[in-house]
């Protein structure tokens, strides 16, 4: 019976945590339309898993093959579930990446994303791609093409003043400004005395 329940108990926690993703398509150049960016980088840095169980990977793009995105770019991906992603800086990899949100690029376990293995042996994307990493790149150069770069946005950093100055005149203008007042002061005196 304890035999039973040990086995019962390991099969229904693999069960139960495990990621189950299904038989992943092979990919198609309509395959690549379900796709926001896709892109061949290198990963800078990753940072810390948040609460919601997600982190962000900085990739360097070192090929764009679709979207509009910077050379330097952030992807958000799962690190604390069942389905989480094992990213390490100076990784190489083929993104595929779809906006959940405005500028909020993800990826999953579950779609085409795939790491640069040294040795082919080692890729376990081959099982569902069918095609090694190079042949992969050249898939997206033939079918895609290049694409360019956005480039960084640049505030003006020249900022314009609006507030109020008090600005004072030159010496010409104070001697200027001090006669005319001598002479409306002269004007206002004598225009008064008449009227008395």
């Amino acid at each position: 019976m304890r035999t039973f329940l040990a086995s019962f108990f390991i099969f229904f926690s693999t069960f139960c945590f495990a990621c189950e993703c299904g038989t992943l398509a092979p990919l198609t150049k309509e395959k690549c339309k379900d796709y926001d960016v896709i892109f061949f980088g290198t990963v800078d840095s990753i940072g810390e898993c948040n609460d919601k169980w997600s982190a962000v990977a900085y990739f360097t793009i070192s090929d764009l093959y679709k979207g509009k995105v910077q050379k330097q770019v952030e992807i958000n991906f799962d690190c604390n579930t069942e389905c989480l992603m094992s990213l390490a800086a100076n990784d190489e990899w083929i993104i595929y990446a779809k906006y959940i949100k405005f500028d909020f690029l993800q990826i999953s376990i579950c779609e085409h994303s795939r790491k640069k293995f040294n040795d082919d042996s080692q890729d376990f994307y081959l099982i569902d791609s069918k095609r090694t990493f190079v042949e992969e790149l050249n898939f997206l150069k033939i079918n895609l093409g290049l694409q360019t770069f956005v480039e960084p946005t640049i505030v003006n950093s020249v900022v314009t003043d609006t507030a109020r100055h008090n600005t004072q005149p030159s010496s010409w203008g104070k001697v200027i400004l001090l006669l005319v007042s001598v002479f409306v002061m002269v004007i206002v005196y004598f225009v008064t005395r008449k009227k008395k």
